[in-house]
C-alpha cells in the first residue's frame, strides 16, 4: 500500500493514486476530462510520488518498477519521456520530472493531500455487494426442488450465462488484455521513415526512407534478425504504400523527377533489382492498393477529380472497374475482406467516413462517420479496424457493432500502424513541434522578408485567430490541445481540451471566439472559460466564416456541398456547390466551389464574378490560404512559395519564403501574410507498439 494519500494534487493535476486516475485542475472532474495511466506509466508515477525530491536512479527504477529482466535503460526512458508527454512537461524546463544527465531522475513538483466531489466518476473502482443486505426467502428453502425444475433451471443458467457472455465479449471486451505498454524502435536512420509492411515470413520490413536535407524517396529494406539495412537506388518524388506481391517483390505506385504516377514492380528479397513498370496511374494515393482473388485493386482518380476503382494482374493490361461519387475532399485509403472493399474517405476537412462496397460493382453504402480525421487504416482482425486519427491515441473500431477502444496515451504520437500477430508496427513522429512565426514584408510588395518567433514555447503552436483586438490560438506547451489567448508579450490559457478532441477551426464572431471541436461547434466564453455548444449542428460542416457579424458556414448535404447562414434563429441556403467561404471587402464573399479549382466573388445582390485564381479544395489545406482587405493569398501545392492577388492591382504575384522549412499553415495581419506556421526539424521511426507480457 502506498503510504500516500489515495487522492493527491501536484501542479495542473489532480490524481488518484490507486486507479492511476488524472483530472486536470481547472476542468470538471467529469469523466471525459479524465486522463487514465496505462500500467507501467501508472507504477512508474506512484514510485516517484513516494520519493518526491529524490535522485533515482534508472537502475532503482528498473529494480523496483520494472518485472524481473524486462526493465532496460531505454524502457526507462520512453516511460518517462510517456509521462513527461501526459503531464505536459518539458525536459528543458521541467516542472515535474528534472533529468540528471547519466545519474537518473528526479520528481520536482509539491505533492498535497487533496479530495474529489462526492460526484467525481471512478471509472476502475471495483463494485463490492454487501450481501447482509440481500432478502432470503424463508419458503423458497423450506421446499425441496424437484429434479424438473432443477435441470430446467440449470440449463436456463447456463443459456444466459453464454448468452451474456458472447455479448459481452463481442460488444464490451477489449481487443487488448490491457493497453500496450512499451514502443521498441526498429529503423534508426537518419531522416524520415514511412509506411513499413513486413514480409509474409516476417523476417524484414520495408519502408520509405527520405534522407536528410533532400526531398527525394527510396525504399530501404531492413533485415529484423540482425537490423541491417540496404537500400533501392530508385528516387521518387513521391510514392504510395508499398504491398508484397509474393516472397520477393513488392507493388506500389510513385512519380520520378523524369517520369508521370506509375505503378511499379520490384524485386528486394533475396537482393534489390531494378523496378520495373506496370501500368499508368493518375494519382499517387497514400494507400490506395491491395490484392484481391489473386489480383491487385486499387483507387485512382481522373483529371476532374472523379474517384475510380481498377483492377489488374501484372503483365496484363488493367480494367476499371467503377466510376465512385466523389462529393468527399479525399478518396486514398482501400482495405478488402473476402469481397466487400471497405474505404475510407476524408468527407471534409474536418471529418472522415467509413464506406463500403460489395465487389466488383456494387453500391457504396456508409458504415461509420468519425467527427475528427482519420489518416490511415488497417485490419485489426476480420472484423475489427486498426484506425490511425490524426493528433489523436490509435483506435480499434468494430465493424459490426461499431464499437471502438482507444490503444492509450502511449500510441498518439503514432500513425500508419498496422497489426501483425501479437504487436503493431507504426510509424513514431519524433519531436515534432510547430511553431508560429511573425512575418515581415516589404511596403510595396507582399513579399515576406523575415520571421520572428511569436508566442514560441517548445509544443507545437497552431490554428492561429486574429482580430482587430485579440488573438487566438492553439498550443501544447502544457499538455494537448488548449486554447490560449495572445495578450502582448504574454499569453494565458483559456481552455484545456480533452486529449481525444481535434480542435478544427478558431474564428471571432461578434466579438465572441467560435471553436469547431469534433465537427461540433462551441462560443468558448474567454471571461470564465466554458464551452457552450451553439444550438444547430450541421452533421458535416466545411469551414465557417464571420463576415460583417454575420455567420456563414458550408456544409456536405444529401443534396451535396451548400453554404448557409442564419437569420433570426433560422438557416438560409445562400448557395448550392460552395466548399469553402471567405469574407471579402465591402460585403463581399470569395467563394470555393466543389466543381472546379475557380475562385469566384458573390456581391452582396447574389451576382457572382469568377477571379484569376485557382486553389484545388481537395489537396491544399484550409489554412493554407486567406482572404483580407488587400487580397487573396495562398501556397503553391509544394508549399515553397506564396501567391498573392491584389484587389486594388487586379494582378497576381508569386515569391519564395525566405526559410528551407515549408510552412503548413499562412494567417492575414490585416493586409497580407502577417503569421506563419512552421515545423521544426524532425525524425520519424519504424517502430514495434507492443505489450512486454
Amino acid at each position: 500500500m502506498l503510504n500516500i494519500h489515495a487522492v493527491v494534487q501536484f501542479g495542473d493535476w489532480y490524481y488518484q493514486v490507486i486507479y492511476g486516475q488524472l483530472w486536470p485542475v481547472n476542468q470538471p472532474m467529469t469523466s471525459e476530462h479524465m486522463v487514465r495511466l496505462e500500467p507501467r506509466l501508472h507504477s512508474l508515477l506512484n514510485f516517484f510520488l513516494q520519493h518526491p525530491n529524490t535522485l533515482l536512479a534508472k537502475d532503482i527504477l528498473i529494480d523496483k518498477v520494472w518485472p524481473a529482466n524486462e526493465g532496460t535503460d531505454a524502457a526507462v526512458m520512453r516511460a518517462v519521456g510517456a509521462l513527461r508527454k501526459v503531464l505536459g512537461d518539458d525536459a528543458r524546463t521541467p516542472v515535474y520530472i528534472a533529468t540528471a544527465s547519466k545519474k537518473g531522475y528526479c520528481w520536482l513538483a509539491e505533492v498535497q493531500a487533496a479530495s474529489l466531489p462526492a460526484d467525481a466518476p471512478i471509472i476502475n473502482a471495483d463494485v463490492e455487494i454487501d450481501h447482509a443486505t440481500v432478502p432470503i426467502n424463508a419458503d423458497v428453502i423450506a421446499k425441496p426442488w424437484s429434479w424438473r425444475f432443477m435441470v430446467a433451471t440449470t440449463l436456463t443458467v447456463i443459456l444466459g450465462c453464454a448468452s451474456v457472455a458472447f455479448v459481452l465479449a463481442k460488444f464490451t471486451a477489449t481487443p487488448l488484455i490491457r493497453l500496450p505498454d512499451s514502443i521498441v524502435p526498429i529503423s534508426a536512420l537518419s531522416g524520415q521513415e514511412y509506411w513499413p509492411a513486413l514480409n509474409a515470413n516476417q523476417t524484414h520490413v520495408i519502408y520509405q526512407h527520405k534522407a536528410l536535407e533532400t526531398t527525394a524517396l527510396n525504399w530501404s529494406i531492413q533485415n529484423l534478425t540482425d537490423l541491417r539495412v540496404r537500400h533501392a537506388p530508385e528516387r521518387y518524388q513521391q510514392l504510395s504504400q508499398a504491398i508484397w506481391l509474393d516472397d520477393q517483390h513488392i507493388v506500389f505506385r510513385g512519380i520520378k523527377a523524369d517520369t508521370d504516377c506509375h505503378f511499379y514492380r520490384q524485386q528486394l528479397l533475396p537482393s534489390i533489382g531494378a523496378a520495373e513498370m506496370l501500368w499508368p496511374c493518375n494519382t499517387v494515393l497514400a494507400q490506395g492498393l491491395t490484392a484481391w482473388q489473386d489480383q491487385l485493386l486499387w483507387l485512382d482518380s481522373d483529371n476532374n477529380n472523379n474517384a475510380q476503382l481498377w483492377q489488374g494482374t501484372p503483365d496484363k493490361p488493367a480494367k476499371m472497374l467503377s466510376v465512385l461519387p466523389n462529393a468527399w475532399r479525399k478518396l486514398e485509403h482501400l482495405l478488402v475482406s473476402n469481397n466487400s472493399a471497405y474505404l475510407l474517405a476524408e468527407e471534409t476537412v474536418n471529418n472522415s467516413i467509413l464506406l463500403k462496397l460489395d465487389l466488383p460493382n456494387g453500391a457504396l453504402e456508409l458504415v461509420k462517420r468519425f467527427p475528427f480525421i482519420v489518416s490511415q487504416f488497417s485490419w485489426w482482425d476480420q472484423s475489427q479496424l486498426l484506425l490511425s486519427p490524426q493528433d489523436l491515441e490509435l483506435e480499434i473500431v468494430d465493424i459490426l457493432s461499431l464499437t471502438s477502444q482507444k490503444l492509450g496515451p502511449l500510441s498518439r504520437n503514432l500513425t500508419q500502424a498496422i497489426r501483425y500477430p501479437g504487436q503493431v508496427i507504426a510509424v513514431q513522429y519524433l519531436n515534432y513541434t510547430t511553431d508560429i512565426f511573425e512575418v515581415s514584408t516589404r511596403p510595396q510588395l507582399p513579399e515576406v522578408t523575415t520571421y520572428k518567433p511569436w508566442h514560441v514555447s517548445n509544443r507545437s503552436e497552431r490554428l492561429l485567430a486574429a482580430s482587430a483586438e485579440k488573438i487566438a490560438f492553439v498550443s501544447e506547451r502544457t499538455g494537448n490541445n488548449e486554447i490560449w489567448l495572445a495578450q502582448g508579450a504574454d499569453s494565458i490559457q483559456l481552455a484545456r481540451l480533452p486529449d481525444d478532441q481535434q480542435v478544427q477551426q478558431l474564428l471571432w464572431h461578434k466579438g465572441n471566439l467560435l471553436v469547431l471541436l469534433n465537427s461540433q461547434l462551441y462560443t468558448l466564453d474567454i471571461v470564465k472559460p466554458a464551452l457552450i455548444p451553439q444550438l444547430a449542428q450541421p452533421t458535416s460542416p466545411g469551414r465557417y466564416a464571420s463576415c460583417e457579424d454575420v455567420l456563414y458556414w458550408t456544409e456536405l448535404t444529401n443534396d451535396g456541398w451548400a453554404l448557409f447562414t442564419q437569420t433570426h434563429d433560422t438557416k438560409q441556403l445562400v448557395h448550392r456547390g460552395v466548399v469553402d467561404v471567405r469574407c471579402a471587402p465591402e460585403q463581399t464573399l470569395v467563394l470555393q466551389f466543389a466543381e472546379n479549382n475557380n475562385l469566384m466573388l458573390r456581391h452582396n445582390d447574389g451576382r457572382l464574378a469568377q477571379l484569376p485564381v485557382q486553389i484545388n479544395w481537395r489537396q491544399q489545406n484550409a489554412e493554407q490560404w486567406f482572404v483580407d482587405s488587400s487580397g487573396i493569398y495562398w501556397l503553391d501545392q509544394a508549399n515553397h512559395r506564396i501567391q498573392a492577388y491584389a484587389w486594388l492591382e487586379g494582378g497576381a504575384q508569386s515569391f519564395a519564403l525566405p526559410q528551407s522549412q515549408p510552412p503548413v499553415a499562412i494567417y492575414s495581419k490585416g493586409k497580407g501574410v502577417g503569421y506563419i506556421v512552421q515545423p521544426r526539424l524532425h525524425d520519424t521511426d519504424i517502430v514495434w507498439l507492443k505489450n512486454r507480457r
